[in-house]
């Protein structure tokens, strides 16, 4: 068959034939090497890097005789390089395979035709279309994990159902309910006298039945969604459905586990490759970081460099050996030819001596930095994922950095995009308050409440102590309800009526422990198992699920007790995110069908019979105050059903289980058609279709109030990270009361904020802005009356318009249609259903333009001085519909970037991650982190350069899909602030460094080809050259990026604001990457020049021998390796006895391997030992050597230590400030020692697409840091921290002459800065908003600590 289910499962099997491809075996394989195919597969995947391909190339080129050097010189840094890559690929493999072995190798039972019987075979053998029992009997041998996709045939069960613990697939813990078909179950079981559980009598298989079975069983195609399984099951001439669903179903996934059943028996569908969780197998995204991407592009301008210096080095010996001077140096041997030198063809000469110049300067370009970084990277994930006070202790659950490849991006974050329900929340309901027949009921107070109280100035009382004879940890106190007082109520009939849809209306599984009456409710969502144990509490006590049955136990005495009651679950109506409602058809004892409904408010209220509501007003009333309080609201109702109606849409809910295509959807429609009361059949949900005729016939029972608790700590981290200046948008599925109120209680919002409110509601009552708006009203009030006439009129008139030419053309069209349609089908339009998808076209477009004008009004209020506290906005769910089309977008991002915070209600998982994208894709320079717990979030979390899964109680979808993996939200400010910034840091100055060490070795060979005639020829030993990156230099630069600590956490932790050097990138700016390469030059020269014209070149050493070229070379390394280690000893900021000997170790390493390699025999390496042979003990005999080493590395490392400390003191940078605090507290007085007037303007080097955009994101004062120059006219800072500068000098100077012993840089007191409200937007110098601390967190912008603190702490 075509369509979905195009794919036959038999059993028994057919023979395989020609034209029918046989299936995958269950055998499975992640590995992605073999021993064959490891080094060719590995060495094509290593050489996608440009750098090793160049490094190939310029190793080739060594190898022939244009080569100055050594071909082992490039071969032995390179094949090391590929070697260590491969090793820890070859290691990762080894533990793949390991895993594939044990997980092929697990046993199970498999039905064997021949014998009749079932077999202990491992999971490879079985094939699609075998039938296989899994058991849970303590035999060793099998285990109890279902072997490959399975559809359910029979289970030990007196009613054929069965309990997965699904955690495997999805972390979900709680068990899932799977249901055999009743027909074929009977068939193939029978009665197990004698064994009686609680469960239901256990049942036996019949092995002569299996073995007369002839089904097949039709199934869609592989696919990776875990739930999704449309099939139908052939047997006898009947056609039984299968589905799947997260619980309930006959779909029984692979390494999903076997709980509280003894054994089931399925075919199965599926198998290796093509299982789910195999499907699901796959990678997050490659995501590269920030540093990569400017690093390619340095690399780049560093090939032009190299490039430069080849043609230099080129032309000047095509000059050299073209002169007359050549000519007649005849102990140069002019006449003899070599490659790279032939002054009778000196053109050809130089093109050759351009590729040993290549040869020579290709370490400019370093081999093994991308295997340091790697390194590095990995050892940072490591300390991540070690990190014990990120440790959840209580769930025994640590973090864990599941990419390494992007610890630096989390020291860069600028915007956080955040779901609420489980992230920041627990994701833990409580059964807080309800509604019934317009009474409200609950004592206790929320989270919520007290924040608003608080702010208010007010005190709650705390909750009251609940009963005793409650269940443990139910907290719900009203002694209206409670053991059984709910039936002395007015409304006690309502009240059963309530009470009853919350145990019946559920998909919750109940067991029993050992020796326990109270029982453990397995609930798929926590709502759910809030709702039973609510109802259990009161009386109505949800003990028992056998098949379709729901035992309930009433009472109206002490909970769990009282007599049972049995509903019989006819129909299930699963929730899906459009209807966002559920619902069942139940039969009651008395043989009554009631259909029972819970949902959201917008999903059931419009349906709710007004007529037979009295309470109706009231009740909305307190959804809106539930909501006001923060709490999760579900509305309840139901109604009674004819058995005729039942019966006529139970057929065509049977029809819509066997369709091979369209099912989800079909039972979707089918679903809302009993829920709404359509008028017609097959009509879609009037939610969504205006058209749709319906009746409102639903009984409202009442409303719950569940309150999901915030997080430990969750205000704290918010705040926090607000104060780092990085910016956070919730994105939730929350009416909009409730989100703006749970804003305040986690600190998101504040009351010094300007609230932008943008909701559908609110712009409805607003009067028509513009001609547009104007025109679409005229045509909305048209449709009301279902007068097309005057809709087409009014759309004529709108087309004059020349902007809404176009949109009133496609709505006239659209008139136009229907009115010619019902003319000649001669219907009346007054009935007039055919104009609901005009209606519902006209009212998008209208709230379209509301939102545009709402959007434009705050833009041009979004002064630098509207709002002191700054702006948040909030937005429903069908306004951001219509912000974020094409032509509306932009002018949203363009508000909300410059709001403190962002809402976003009532929200679907796309738009989730349309919200990201749209700020990721128009702000390249802002990094963007999404962080979720549930399969809705995985959307996003990919779609941010950076995503973390909350490890929480909606499964581990969201932590696979992730970089980082978390156990709570609060563990992200540890995460950003402290680990983030240290990799920031230490990677950004590492890569500068790799490069700065690099330059010095090969600019040194360059300036001594300029001073030998550019003859091509290295400096240094071959040896020098193979071991300078690997051992000589490789060890401080690696210490540096483990193990640098500039603050220690507890300082960067109370001051979050040291975050906002990342914004700036101050640590890998163009600048500073540039400023070390300028370095590397200078040191170059002075290192080159310093040490030959100080060296005595006549002669060296007692023995009389003549100072040569490796004399010199090795003299000019020495001094090289000296400076370049001293000057990443000048960047390290945190020491310990390990970084004395790691760095003075460095140096050592370099004597000692001179002293044994020149030690050597003269023979030892063939004759070119010769020219070193006991050359360091010369030199190290002559005091001038080491005079020389002394004068060229103080004239290299002395500028260094007076630039830093000179900008240390009188500019300091941020963390310069703060360091300064920690070392010399005493230089300042009580409550001194904080920032919280240091003026920052956070950079942001972004653009968008709009130009409008691109003003709005990099929006900060016109103050030019370079020159100092003020927006409000003054003097700006660099002016400011000049003049205090001034002033301190003065003051100092007038104080030594009064007593020349003194010396006192402290400032005299000055009136602190006005700063805004702590809410962690970026400062913007001038405007009055939150400023930091005169300080500039580039290091290359001035500033003073304090403000007036220019020369603290000299």
């Amino acid at each position: 068959e075509d369509g979905e289910f195009a794919r036959p499962v038999q059993f028994p099997p057919p023979p395989p034939t020609k034209d029918v491809p046989p299936f995958v075996s269950n055998f499975v394989s992640t590995a992605k090497y073999t021993v064959l195919t490891f080094l060719p597969l590995n060495l094509m995947w290593q050489f996608q890097r440009v750098a090793n391909v160049y490094f190939l190339i310029i190793a080739c080129l060594a190898s022939t005789p244009l080569s100055p050097v050594e071909s082992t010189t490039f071969w032995t840094p390179l094949i090391f390089v590929l070697g260590v890559s491969a090793f820890k690929d070859a290691y990762e493999d080894y533990r793949r395979h390991q895993s594939d072995i044990e997980e092929n190798s697990r046993k199970t039972l498999l039905y064997s035709e021949d014998q009749r019987k079932f077999l202990t075979v491992p999971w490879k053998d079985i094939k699609v279309g075998s039938i296989v029992m899994v058991s849970t009997t303590d035999s060793e041998e099998c285990s109890p994990m279902i072997p490959s996709d399975l559809a359910l045939l029979a289970s030990s069960t007196g009613d054929g159902t069965c309990f997965l613990e699904t955690a495997n697939l999805d972390g979900e813990t709680n068990l899932k309910l799977r249901e055999a078909p009743e027909t074929l179950f009977h068939r193939v079981t029978k009665w197990a006298p004698g064994h009686e559980t609680e469960g239901g009598t256990l049942k036996e298989l019949q092995l002569d039945q299996i073995s007369k079975l002839q089904i097949t069983v039709r199934c869609n195609a592989p696919d990776a969604f875990l739930y999704d399984f449309n099939a139908k099951l052939q047997w006898e001439g009947d056609e039984l459905p299968l589905n799947g669903g997260s619980s309930g179903g006959q779909f029984l996934q692979r390494s999903t586990k076997l709980k509280n059943t003894k054994w089931v028996v399925g075919v199965a569908v599926y198998t290796g490759p093509d299982t789910k969780i195999q499907m699901n197998m796959t990678d997050p995204p490659n995501k590269t970081s920030n540093i990569e991407g400017k690093l390619n592009s340095y690399i780049r301008g560093l090939f032009l460099f190299l490039f430069i210096l080849c043609l230099i080095g080129s032309i000047g010996a095509s000059i050299v050996q073209r002169s007359d001077t050549m000519k007649k140096t005849w102990y140069l041997s002019p006449d003899t030819s070599t490659t790279t030198f032939d002054t009778g063809s000196p053109d050809k000469a130089a093109f050759f001596s351009f590729f040993s110049f290549l040869i020579l300067f290709s370490l400019l370009i370093p081999i093994s930095l991308y295997v340091t970084v790697e390194l590095v990277k990995a050892i940072a994930a490591l300390i991540i994922s070690s990190d014990l006070q990120m440790y959840a202790r209580e769930e025994g659950i640590p973090s864990k950095a599941r990419s390494a490849g992007l610890c630096e991006e989390l020291g860069q974050v600028n915007y956080i995009f955040s779901d609420k329900t489980g992230t920041l929340t627990q994701n833990l309901m409580e059964f807080k308050k309800c509604s019934v027949a317009g009474i409200q009921y609950g004592r206790g107070y929320c989270e919520v409440e007290r924040a608003i109280a608080r702010r208010q100035g007010k005190l709650l009382p705390d909750d009251p102590v609940p009963p005793a004879g409650l269940d443990k940890g139910f907290k719900f106190v009203d002694e209206r309800l409670l053991f059984g007082k709910w039936e002395q109520q007015e409304s006690a009939a309502m009240l059963r009526e309530f009470f009853i849809n919350l145990a019946v209306n559920h998909g919750v599984q109940v067991e029993y422990g050992q020796n326990s009456e109270l029982p453990l409710y397995q609930a798929e969502s926590p709502d759910e198992g809030a709702f039973v144990t609510a109802a259990r509490n009161c009386g109505f006590f949800f003990c028992k699920r056998v098949m379709k049955e729901i035992v309930i136990k009433m009472s109206d005495g002490p909970v769990g007790r009282g007599s049972d009651v049995t509903y019989t679950i006819l129909n299930v109506n699963a929730f899906d995110n459009n209807r966002k409602r559920t619902s069942v058809v139940v039969k009651d004892a008395r043989g009554a069908l009631m259909l029972l409904v819970k949902g959201a408010d917008t999903s059931v209220m419009p349906f709710i019979d007004h007529a037979a509501c009295s309470f109706f007003e009231e009740t909305q009333m307190h959804i809106d105050l539930f909501s006001d309080q923060g709490l999760r609201t579900l509305v309840f109702a139901g109604r009674a059903i004819t058995a005729e109606e039942y019966a006529a849409w139970n057929k065509q809910y049977v029809a819509a289980t066997l369709l091979p295509e369209g099912r989800e959807d079909a039972l979707r429609a089918i679903a809302s058609q009993i829920e709404e009361n359509h008028s017609h059949p097959n009509q879609p949900s009037a939610l969504f279709d205006t058209s749709t005729e319906y009746k409102s016939a639903l009984q409202l029972h009442g409303v719950t109030a569940l309150e999901d608790k915030l997080q430990e700590n969750v205000g704290e981290c918010i705040a926090q990270l607000g104060k780092a200046f990085i910016k956070i948008w919730v994105l939730t599925g929350d009416k909009l009361e409730t989100a703006i109120n749970i804003g305040f209680a986690t600190a998101l919002l504040s009351t010094e904020m300007q609230l932008i409110r943008i909701a559908a509601d609110d712009l409805a009552a607003l009067p028509p802005e513009g001609a547009l708006e104007e025109k679409l009203a005229q045509a909305q009030a048209a449709l009301a009356v279902k007068d097309l006439d005057a809709f087409i009129s009014a759309c004529s008139e709108g087309m004059a318009i020349p902007a809404c030419a176009e949109v009133f053309e496609g709505l006239r069209a659209k008139g136009q249609s229907v009115h010619g349609k019902a003319q000649q089908s001669s219907t009346s339009i007054g009935g007039g259903y055919e104009t609901g998808p005009i209606e519902g076209k006209v009212k998008e477009l209208i709230l379209k333009e509301k939102v545009r004008n709402r959007l434009k009004q705050y833009r041009g209020r979004m002064g630098p001085k509207d709002s002191a506290g700054g702006f948040a906005m909030v937005i429903d769910g069908q306004c951001l519909r219509a912000a974020m089309q094409n032509d509306l977008k932009m002018q949203f991002l363009e508000v909300g970037v410059e709001c403190r915070a962002v809402v976003c209600c009532r929200v679907t998982p796309s738009q989730k991650a349309q919200v990201t994208l749209l700020v990721k894709d128009n702000i390249p320079g802002q990094i963007t982190l999404a962080i979720g717990d549930g399969a809705n979030d995985v959307s996003m979390i990919q779609a941010a350069h950076i995503g973390i899964g909350i490890r929480g109680k909606e499964g581990q979808q969201a932590v696979l899909a992730s970089d980082y993996a978390l156990p709570r939200f609060a563990y992200l400010e540890r995460l950003l602030l402290v680990h983030g910034r240290w990799s920031y840091n230490r990677i950004g100055t590492m890569v500068c460094y790799f490069f700065y060490k690099n330059i010095v070795f090969a600019l040194t060979i360059f300036w001594y080809g300029l001073a030998n005639n550019f003859s091509a020829q290295s400096l240094y030993d071959d040896g020098y050259q193979s071991l300078y990156n690997v051992i000589f230099t490789g060890l401080p630069v690696m210490f540096f990026a483990v193990l640098d600590r500039d603050l220690e956490p507890d300082m960067v932790r109370k001051h979050p604001e040291l975050y906002s050097t990342g914004h700036w990138n101050a640590r890998f700016s163009p600048a500073r990457f540039w400023g070390f390469i300028l370095g590397s030059v200078v040191h170059s020269v002075l290192l080159f020049y310093l040490t030959v014209y100080s060296l005595d070149l006549d002669v060296s050493g007692s023995n009389g021998r003549g100072t040569g070229l490796w004399t010199i070379g090795t003299a000019v390394l020495t001094n090289v390796i000296i400076v370049v280690t001293v000057t990443i000893a000048l960047h390290t900021r945190s020491w310990s006895i390990a970084h004395v000997l790691c760095y003075g170790g460095s140096i050592l390493i370099w004597y000692l391997f001179c002293l044994v390699y020149h030690s050597l025999p003269v023979d030892f390496w063939g004759d070119e030992q010769n020219r070193v042979h006991w050359l360091i003990q010369d030199l190290a005999s002559e005091a001038l050597f080491w005079l020389t080493t002394i004068l060229s590395c103080s004239t290299c490392v002395l500028p260094i230590l007076c630039y830093k400390y000179y900008r240390e003191q009188y500019f300091p940078a941020i963390d310069d400030y703060y360091r300064r605090v920690v070392a010399q507290p005493e230089l300042y007085g009580d409550g001194d020692a904080d920032a919280s007037n240091v003026n920052i303007g956070v950079a942001s080097d972004s653009e968008y697409n709009a130009n409008s955009a691109r003003s709005a994101a990099r929006r900060q004062s016109k103050e030019s840091l370079a020159s100092g120059t003020s927006r409000e006219g003054g003097e700006g800072v660099v002016g400011r921290m000049k003049r205090k500068a001034k002033r301190l000098l003065g003051r100092n100077q007038s104080v030594q002459k009064q007593d020349p012993t003194r010396c006192d840089f402290t400032p005299a007191p000055e009136r602190p800065v006005r700063t805004g409200s702590g809410s962690g937007a970026p400062a913007r110098p001038g405007t009055g908003e939150q400023s930091l601390a005169g300080v500039d967190v580039s290091g290359a912008v001035p500033g003073s600590a304090k403000g007036t603190r220019g020369g603290g702490g000299g």
